[in-house]
């Protein structure tokens, strides 16, 4: 099957072949393997064929909702019950076996009122390979809170495809927290329409590339509803020959007076050939709205390596350094410490990797 992913709602100039993303071939068969899951008293969970919020636009798109459904795969459905504040996290562990083409759908449907986290952590050996792809939707109705965590240290030649979609009702919000260090080709797409009055998007994305890893990645904010907010954060680093396309589209529809979008990206390179690439897109249907994108792309601050190196720190010790805090920064919001220790333990194995080459 080919697939056209991660599309901006509007195009940019073709030339620059920013505007979508082509994958070629991609074999819907499932070698489907089973979750892990812990999940605590006050959330209900099922296994269904049907797709109960197959409506949702999700990040990378109509293609890949084609490809997981054609993948025949069927959904671990979780249902928050009204006014419940689940204050345990629903913890996913998706181990990725070596070779295995898997493909898996969650849906989380959040009733008025409630709270909930959820931690999906994607995991694989070291040198395992194959595909590991995932679409999640979450749909939040009136006052209600979710959280997501997405944790991903799969091995080095895995293509991983990771795709949300959600919708808020008014005062509902959806939070969405991601690492993303392993792999080989990562796809990543996220999509949440604040549909009505006061609804809120908070996400904010940690990644690491190294080697030749690529990272193709396209978020949307789409205001709707009035006094809306949207805030994205990206951080990343990029290592040797490293490759990534981040598209960050806000998108104030008409009717969506005195909503605010804000957009940041912070990028540390540390390569002399790495392709780093952004689009940052604001679109604007509305007069009274507030959209901001700011960046900050480059390599370390002198004057901060000057001092790490005058403590007795290498060059290469003190990029590390920074580097590695910026991920940690991250990790220590995961509410649950044996999920965060997949994180520090792929970085430790990287760290003492690189320190044997």
């Amino acid at each position: 099957m080919d697939m056209t992913i991660n599309r901006l709602p509007a195009k940019t100039w073709n030339w620059l072949h920013m505007n979508e993303c082509e994958l070629k071939d991609k074999n819907t068969e499932n070698e489907r393997f089973t979750i892990d899951c812990k999940v605590p008293s006050g959330i209900i969970v099922t296994e269904t064929k049907e797709r109960t919020l197959e409506q949702l636009k999700t990040g990378m798109g109509e293609d890949m909702s084609l490809f997981m459904k054609h993948s025949l795969t069927p959904i671990q459905y979780f249902q928050i019950p009204a006014k419940e504040q689940v204050v345990e996290p629903t913890i996913l562990n998706f181990f990725h076996e070596d070779s295995v083409k898997a493909m898996n759908e969650i849906e989380i449907h959040a009733e008025e009122g409630s709270q909930s986290t959820f931690i999906m952590n994607y995991h694989s050996e070291k040198n395992s390979e194959g595909l590991l792809a995932i679409q999640t939707r979450i749909y939040a109705k009136k006052h209600s809170k979710v959280t997501v965590f997405q944790l991903q240290t799969l091995g080095d030649q895995v293509e991983h495809l990771n795709d949300i979609g959600g919708y808020c009702e008014e005062g509902a919000t959806i939070e969405i927290i991601q690492i993303a260090l392993g792999g080989k080709e990562n796809y990543l797409g996220c999509h949440i329409e604040l549909a009505e009055k006061e609804s809120e998007l908070k996400s904010h994305i940690a990644y690491m590339g190294k080697g030749t890893q690529r990272f193709d990645m396209n978020y949307v904010a789409l205001h709707k509803g009035k006094k809306t907010k949207s805030n994205f954060l990206a951080d990343g680093i990029l290592e040797d020959q490293a490759f990534k396309l981040l598209r960050g589209t806000i998108d104030f529809k008409n009717g969506s007076a005195g909503s605010e979008g804000e957009e940041k990206e912070e990028v540390l390179l540390l390569g002399e050939d790495i392709v780093n690439q952004t689009i940052p897109l604001i679109l604007c249907a509305e007069e009274d709205v507030q959209g901001n994108h700011g960046a900050t792309i480059g390599k370390l601050d002198d004057e901060v390596l000057f001092y790490l190196c005058s403590r007795g720190m290498s060059k290469e010790e003190a990029q590390k350094m920074i580097a590695r805090a910026k991920i940690d920064a991250v990790c220590r919001r995961v509410p649950d410490e044996t999920s965060a220790q997949y994180v520090q333990q792929y970085l430790e194995e990287v760290d003492t990797h690189e320190s044997l080459s």
